[in-house]
């Protein structure tokens, strides 16, 4: 609808996507901030392969790759997940995180038809606070001092979002990014 979709991650990918992760403003905000190694990205490579419990795809907007959707956790039987993200293309048009956050939740309520989908999202991450609760996510609460991360403890706000939430949500972002791409 919006010429945007997902797709899966290539071999080709890898080199940018490496690029991407290790950018300052992307690093900043994960639980590990940590420069990526090229050794450390393909054991991620191909874990991503092998395991049931991840997928990651590639995120474009009219035939331009942008970012990543990275869903963890997947646990079938509670038929639940988490998810991650990030626009990694420092020069997108204004309004491509939005899209890419409709894009990736119709993927995982409607296609991959899941009931629950979490997110954890570091204190100091306040842009992507207000992202998850432009979405429809909910806060469940805060896992306190949870991470160490540069010499410090932070805390960890836990959100969700369920895919009836999703369905009523997902009417007005539509209608959003409709002005906004038209």
């Amino acid at each position: 609808m919006f010429d945007a979709s997902l797709r899966d991650i290539v071999v080709d990918d890898l080199e940018k996507i490496l690029a991407w992760r290790n950018q300052e403003h992307i690093r900043s905000v994960m639980f590990n901030n940590n420069i990526i190694s090229w050794q450390q990205h393909m054991d991620w490579y191909n874990e991503l392969k092998n395991k049931k419990s991840k997928i990651s795809k590639m995120f474009t907007f009219k035939d331009v790759t942008y970012g990543v959707l990275n869903i963890n956790d997947i646990d079938k039987y509670s038929n639940k997940c988490s998810w991650g993200f990030y626009i990694g293309e420092i020069e997108s048009p204004k309004g491509t995180g939005l899209l890419l956050g409709y894009t990736c939740l119709e993927f995982i309520f409607k296609e991959l038809k899941f009931r629950k989908l979490c997110a954890e999202v570091i204190e100091t991450n306040k842009i992507s606070c207000g992202f998850h609760e432009k979405l429809g996510f909910k806060l469940e609460g805060t896992l306190r001092k949870h991470i160490k991360r540069n010499d410090r403890y932070e805390d960890i706000y836990v959100y969700s979002l369920f895919a009836n939430e999703w369905e009523e949500k997902r009417i007005e972002l539509k209608l959003e990014l409709e002005e906004r791409f038209k």
